[in-house]
């Protein structure tokens, strides 16, 4: 999507993370550049959806404000590239009963996936590399510690592709959780990364949005 001229002081180029709240404080800080920018993520979302044939979108600017999992923000890593707006990818933690292959269940808190979307003209570019490598560095993750909630026929590929994840065992809640996730212990951090303030995210001189990685 063409980025409009009123969010380049505040969606810089490369990947950005944004939550509910940062949303709602660019909507305090500029209400024109707020409408803008959730025109683009409705639309990314709504295209998402369709791609994977769902009855509605899993991401939007009122998803992000009203859902929190686990007490956490959804946080939504859009890839911006020179006036353009590529892509998306949500995150957020949920509360899962894993079955295992043998029997049992087991509870689990991972991180999830919940949204990854790259715009059909941009794909087969290396975008969606770019934005869910971002996303692993702001989140301090391996792509194995993570859940992934009915991840697309593009997705499943995708993963094994770049991280060489392949086996799991199949889920009632649809959500994969790969064999690896459970290798050598708990899963791996790649580094410690601290949240981010709310100072991080908006500069109080200038009201732009600071990129966090």
């Amino acid at each position: 999507m063409e980025l409009p001229q009123v969010l380049e002081p505040y969606l810089k180029e490369d990947v950005h993370s944004w939550t509910g709240e940062q949303l709602a404080e660019l909507g305090y800080d500029n209400f024109e550049a707020f409408q803008a920018f959730s025109e683009i993520l409705d639309t990314l979302g709504a295209e998402s959806g369709d791609a994977q044939n769902l009855k509605g979108p899993l991401t939007s600017v009122q998803i992000l404000r009203q859902e929190r999992s686990l007490g956490e923000q959804r946080r939504c890593y859009v890839l911006r590239e020179r006036s353009k707006v590529l892509g998306l990818l949500t995150v957020g933690r949920k509360h899962l009963y894993y079955w295992h292959r043998g029997g049992g269940t087991k509870q689990l808190d991972p991180l999830c996936v919940l949204d990854f979307y790259v715009s059909d003209r941009a794909q087969r570019s290396g975008h969606g590399f770019t934005l869910f490598e971002a996303m692993l560095v702001a989140e301090g993750r391996e792509a194995r510690s993570l859940a992934y909630d009915r991840p697309s026929p593009k997705m499943l590929p995708f993963l094994r592709k770049h991280y060489g994840l392949i086996d799991y065992n199949e889920q009632p809640n649809n959500f994969v959780v790969f064999d690896d996730y459970f290798e050598d212990g708990p899963p791996k951090r790649r580094t410690e990364v601290k949240s981010p303030s709310k100072s991080d995210v908006i500069q109080a001189d200038a009201g732009r949005v600071v990129d966090i990685f």
